[in-house]
């Protein structure tokens, strides 16, 4: 009895040192002390990359909770952690996703803000991504993908200019065409040259002789000038002269049909008129008179 009693001792207390050792095993892979507790809150992100539950959770750099779930939220990712109670969030806190090994281990990364006011446990902040290592590989097959598509475009290209049999003989055609384009140009030149150089030269000589004929002619053209001004001058002076002679016969015409002056009463008094009708008549049949009967003076003395 003894024995067995013994026995069940020591298998008793080996299981109960094997809970504590299990025990102990889970809070430490778990990094958290027994009896601690925690605050809970959640952050929302575009993406998460390679972030994963269980990955810890640093406030400004001290390990203080981990990440407890991961879940699509609409077109967001809300992930939710946990905070040791007695760390408080300020409102205006950062939360990260933050890049901490080789083959893209990732950390909840939260940098406290200086909001006077704390976040309530429930509370969801906005979070970002840290661009890490898994990023740049991607980024980096993005761009070995447009660098083969590149490739394949100007293969392609050459293949279909280049790379073409015919394309050859198409250059020296148009080579060969070109050198002779080139050619007659230089001949046209040499042809054109001296003609251009004696226009040149004639072109020059009728300068000099315009530029001595019209230096012969300026004294010709000062005299002419000169002449004009006294032209204008005299000129001048006769339309003034018109316009004082015009400005007298005015004055006469008005005092003639004012009937004012002698020839102003003869062409206004009719008798005068019929008085030299008749004495032309007179005199007329006198003149017939003496042409067909002669002159017959009689003298009478007394």
């Amino acid at each position: 009895m003894t024995s067995s009693r013994t026995q069940n001792t020591v298998v008793g207390a080996f299981v109960v040192g094997a809970l504590a050792v299990l025990i102990g095993g889970v809070y430490f892979l778990k990094e958290r002390t027994p009896g601690q507790s925690s605050d809970a809150y959640f952050a929302k992100f575009e993406q998460v990359s390679t972030l994963q539950e269980g990955d810890p959770v640093k406030v400004n750099g001290v390990k203080s909770g981990r990440v407890t779930s991961i879940a699509l939220e609409g077109r967001s990712v809300r992930v939710g952690f946990t905070v040791d109670r007695g760390v408080r969030l300020p409102k205006d806190s950062e939360v990260r996703i933050q890049n901490i090994g080789l083959m893209g281990e990732r950390q909840l990364g939260v940098r406290m803000g200086a909001a006077a006011e704390f976040a309530e446990p429930g509370s969801t902040f906005d979070g970002t991504l840290d661009a890490g290592i898994a990023e740049a590989m991607g980024a980096a097959g993005e761009a070995i993908a447009e660098a083969e598509a590149l490739v394949r475009s100007v293969r392609a290209a050459v293949d279909g200019t280049i790379g073409k049999p015919e394309f050859a003989g198409r250059v020296n055609n148009l080579l060969a065409t070109a050198e002779g384009i080139a050619a007659r140009m230089d001949k046209l030149a040499a042809d054109v040259d001296p003609q251009v150089r004696e226009g040149a030269r004639s072109f020059r000589a009728t300068g000099k002789i315009a530029e001595d004929f019209a230096r012969r002619q300026t004294p010709r053209l000062d005299r002419m000038a000169e002449d004009g001004a006294e032209a204008a001058a005299r000129a001048r002076a006769l339309a003034e002269r018109g316009e004082k002679a015009a400005q007298s016969l005015e004055e006469i015409l008005a005092k003639l049909n004012a009937g004012r002056g002698t020839a102003g009463a003869l062409l206004n008094d009719t008798t005068l008129h019929r008085d030299l009708t008749a004495a032309v008549r007179s005199a007329d049949s006198l003149f017939r008179s003496m042409r067909t009967k002669g002159l017959d003076v009689n003298v009478d003395l007394f």
